[in-house]
């Protein structure tokens, strides 16, 4: 559960436009399974709309993800910025339920007009971590692969089944690694 929710009902009862500031920080925010954002902090302005609220987000944070060079675990820098429609599910006037808007996986205030920051945050951030993350200490080195062939023995005619066709040499392939470890040298 995150506390980063925030009360618009005041907000919905005045035109469209009017507008309200807020800061937030929060420990944590849990992003899935495996991830966690840490030391968020940042600030979201609310401006009334037809349907409900757009909410304008600027945050920051910090994420432990594993390096795919490494493997080893490091601290990654988050900053997100977003902007989303919060729709209200209950009209402020009347009390009655609302028509859910036409677009496709919308954001919604919840029945006591809050709006939920933090589900938008962790989808935002899910979308600005990298695919594969490397740390900083290996960012800039270049990346070297050694080929080695050492245990490999090539098949006897015995050792192929009748019907089969296999190619035994892999002397192809043993010279293209040889030719790359000296040109990396």
């Amino acid at each position: 559960m995150t506390d980063l929710k925030f009360n618009v009902a005041q907000l919905l009862r005045e035109e469209m436009g009017a507008r309200r500031d807020y800061t937030f920080t929060e420990a944590a925010l849990v992003l899935d399974e495996q991830l966690i954002l840490r030391d968020i902090s940042g600030s979201v302005r609310f401006t009334r709309t037809a349907t409900g609220v757009w909410a304008r987000v600027q945050a920051e944070g910090v994420v432990q993800l594993l390096c795919v060079r490494s493997l080893e675990e490091f601290e990654y820098p988050v900053t997100v910025e977003f902007a989303d429609q919060f729709h209200s599910v209950i009209d402020i006037f009347s009390g009655g339920g609302l028509a859910p808007p036409i677009e496709e996986d919308p954001f919604f205030l919840n029945e006591l007009h809050m709006a939920d920051i933090g589900k938008a945050l962790r989808e935002y951030t899910l979308l600005e971590l990298p695919l594969n993350p490397v740390s900083p200490a290996y960012r800039d080195q270049p990346i070297q692969y050694t080929v080695q062939s050492d245990g490999l023995e090539a098949e006897t005619e015995g050792d192929v089944g009748e019907g089969e066709e296999t190619e035994v040499s892999l002397e192809a392939l043993k010279a293209w690694a040889e030719r790359h470890n000296r040109k990396n040298k």
